[in-house]
């Protein structure tokens, strides 16, 4: 059976207006009166392929959506009225967690610390996550718990979470595996049609679920998405392990694709490690999270399976360092394809000279620059010229590709575009971050979209997953 689905046009092909799918497959693209099919179905909208959000935080993304969500407080008194509702809503044994936190967007304009927690939660243990995930607040109560009760303020930053975190997750509510499932399925209905999934090897990230993995493994053949898994592992017998997980458990659209490391934190936070001090806290360069040593060993393991080497890296400390590292793993035989810096944020011209050369991979997040617009100048100064530089770092030929972060930003992806257009990408490269045109070859997974290319407005009228139609839940943004 041969279907030719046609609309007003095919995007990233201007003279097209027409796909014709065999078993499926989409085995031509043209005019829709030169291809012939036995059924035949024509749309008002345009014909392209479904995107790729090339960074995301899947588990995160379900807790943002169905647990306590802080980005709308407003202020203190907001927060306090939250908390305690939310408290109301649990059990008394149970951890009361909040995550999306933006103390930017507050009255008070700094964040809260373990003494008003304790003023708003009393011993209910309580830990609230910055919507960066890179800082936390947490209460007495919580702090004890994770043998932290002498830490001064209650505010953790980078690898200080993990305890509290760790310490809390067997008394937090954990989400089911249909609701990660049911938010999952509705990216489909944005226009989604893969996500890079980035997991936990072993203690969950947010402590929403048991185990990251498995429940990925769990629901991913029930969903209209493709899945490439990077694993976050301690060590190679972790990272092997995970790979053998997903590899074993033969579901067509999961696969494997590497491991995921962090290099340092993040601007909002003041965590990402920089050359010179952040503008608004001169006694402050963030925080060096790499381990030259440990990421070699996890490099070679990472070439051993064929994987790719992800490496978060926001600062121009941090991106040097990691261009350094992907220097020596390249001269031990490494494939620079398979190498990626997740975010790439602050680059120097000479980095970004240098990242071209290397012919490493940016994955870069356009919802930064509109999200960040309030602060990032005092945070950096006049580094911020060369801060989310997409337009410059496709100049120096720099291979670009684009994701959300989700839970830190929207998982819609036509916003973002919109925006890397706003920061000097042509509508082409902005839609191309997240995915090339549809191509002869391809399995027939498509959608049809009201505009052309890229607009703010953009949505999915009509999803087909292997060459048919269909009906997404109701796709769930965040606050």
């Amino acid at each position: 059976m041969s279907t030719r689905l046609s609309g007003r046009g095919v995007v990233g092909h201007p003279e097209a207006d027409a796909v014709l799918i065999e078993k499926d497959q989409i085995v031509a693209i043209g005019q829709k009166a030169d291809l012939s099919a036995r059924r035949s179905i024509e749309h008002d909208g345009y014909l392209g392929a479904p995107r790729h959000d090339h960074h995301f935080h899947p588990i995160g993304y379900a807790g943002a959506v169905f647990g306590l969500s802080l980005k709308q407080a407003g202020s203190f008194a907001g927060l306090a009225d939250q908390l305690r509702q939310a408290r109301a809503r649990i059990e008394p044994e149970q951890a009361l967690i909040g995550n999306r936190l933006d103390d930017e967007a507050l009255l008070e304009h700094r964040l809260p610390n373990r003494s008003d927690l304790d003023d708003w939660t009393g011993s209910s243990p309580t830990v609230l996550y910055r919507y960066c995930g890179h800082l936390a607040v947490a209460n007495s109560a919580a702090l004890g718990l994770a043998g932290l009760a002498d830490h001064p303020d209650g505010i953790l930053r980078e690898t200080e979470i993990g305890p509290v975190t760790e310490a809390l997750a067997p008394l937090r509510p954990k989400l089911a595996s249909r609701d990660v499932a049911q938010v999952l399925a509705g990216l489909a209905g944005l226009g989604l049609g893969a996500i890079t999934a980035i997991v936990s090897a072993t203690d969950p990230l947010w402590c929403e679920v048991d185990d990251e993995l498995a429940t990925l493994i769990e629901i991913a053949p029930g969903l209209p998405l493709d899945l490439e898994v990077l694993v976050i592992a301690a060590d190679p017998s972790e990272l092997r392990e995970a790979a053998e997980r997903i590899r074993s458990a033969h579901i067509d659209n999961l696969h494997f694709l590497g491991w995921k490391e962090f290099a340092d934190g993040a601007l909002g936070a003041r965590t990402a490690a920089l050359h010179e001090p952040f503008s608004d806290d001169p006694d402050n360069r963030g925080v060096m999270r790499l381990d030259w040593d440990h990421a070699l060993v996890m490099a070679r393991t990472c070439l051993d399976l064929d994987a790719t080497i992800a490496i978060h890296a926001i600062g121009d400390a941090a991106n040097d360092g990691v261009l350094t590292l992907f220097e020596e793993v390249i001269g031990q035989g490494g494939a620079s394809h398979r190498m990626r810096i997740e975010h790439a944020s602050l680059l120097t011209a000479d980095a970004r000279t240098r990242m071209a050369g290397l012919g490493v991979t940016a994955s870069v997040q356009p919802s930064f620059i509109s999200s960040e617009v309030d602060w990032l100048e005092a945070r950096l100064g006049a580094r911020v010229e060369n801060t989310y530089a997409l337009a410059a770092m496709e100049s120096a030929g720099i291979h670009l590709i684009g994701g959300s972060d989700c839970p830190v930003e929207s998982p819609n992806p036509w916003p973002a575009m919109a925006t890397a257009v706003a920061a000097g990408l042509s509508a082409e490269s902005a839609y191309e971050l997240y995915g090339p045109p549809l191509q002869v070859g391809d399995p027939a997974h498509l959608i049809e979209t009201e505009h052309d290319l890229v607009s703010a407005e953009n949505r999915a009228l009509t999803v087909f997953r292997h060459g048919e139609r269909i009906e997404p839940p109701p796709a769930l943004d965040l606050e």
